[in-house]
């Protein structure tokens, strides 16, 4: 194929996509206030948001500056790929390296999760001076304690300010981040989370109280209508 029967054929391709590009922009923006369509057609945001349309044009007005996806620092990519262009438009195949800044394209995914297991190992000793076996106690801050500091913030995100129910976070803890958990388990973690939190509430309660003068937030409260 010559130069121009290619650049032909992309002017041709160029105008079907176009042409094909109108004709979904047309069907997508059809509703029953532009068309024969019936109300019940419509969806919920787009009756919500035709009252609101006072002949604005949609999108960002000319010369705003377009808000791009911040770009995560290097030496947090653990894999780069260099792409080169196999052809140009014209058809060349042959390039030279420019010092213009490349263009980024970057991919963020979450690698599987493997909980970090820590284990206490306590030998059986037997007494040489009376037979009787005996081990080492664990320590107290260990005592009664199945799940680590990782574990119980992860608890509180979910059951406390997320409100998540305790059966859905139950189940993003064992099946996401891959940690054995029964509901007494979780349970168990609350009570941990409470008894944790219960200084520094009451602390902040006594300060509260001791103001002369106590301000409500800006959370709306309805009155009348």
């Amino acid at each position: 194929m010559n130069k121009d029967t290619y650049i032909k054929q992309l002017e041709k391709e160029n105008a079907e996509l176009k042409k094909r590009i109108e004709e979904l922009e047309r069907l997508l923006g059809m509703n029953s206030k532009n068309s024969s369509k019936p109300p019940s057609s419509d969806p919920p945001q787009i009756s919500a948001a035709l009252p609101m349309s006072r002949g604005k044009k949609r999108g960002a007005e000319n010369g705003h500056q377009p808000h791009l996806r911040e770009l995560l620092p290097q030496e947090m990519v653990k894999q780069r790929f260099d792409l080169k262009p196999d052809v140009c438009p014209c058809g060349g195949t042959k390039f030279e390296k420019t010092s213009e800044e490349p263009l980024l394209h970057q991919i963020i995914d979450i690698p599987p999760t493997e909980p970090d297991v820590i284990e206490y190992v306590q030998p059986i000793y037997r007494c040489q001076a009376c037979g009787a076996l005996v081990y080492q106690p664990l320590p107290n801050e260990v005592k009664r304690k199945h799940f680590g500091p990782g574990v119980l913030v992860l608890v509180a995100v979910l059951t406390g300010m997320l409100n998540t129910s305790k059966r859905k976070a139950l189940a993003m803890i064992n099946e996401v981040f891959s940690v054995p958990m029964s509901l007494g388990g979780l349970s168990h973690c609350e009570a941990q989370l409470a008894q944790a939190l219960e200084q520094p509430y009451d602390e902040m309660m006594e300060h509260v109280r001791g103001q002369e003068v106590t301000h409500a937030d800006e959370t709306g409260w309805r009155r009348g209508n």
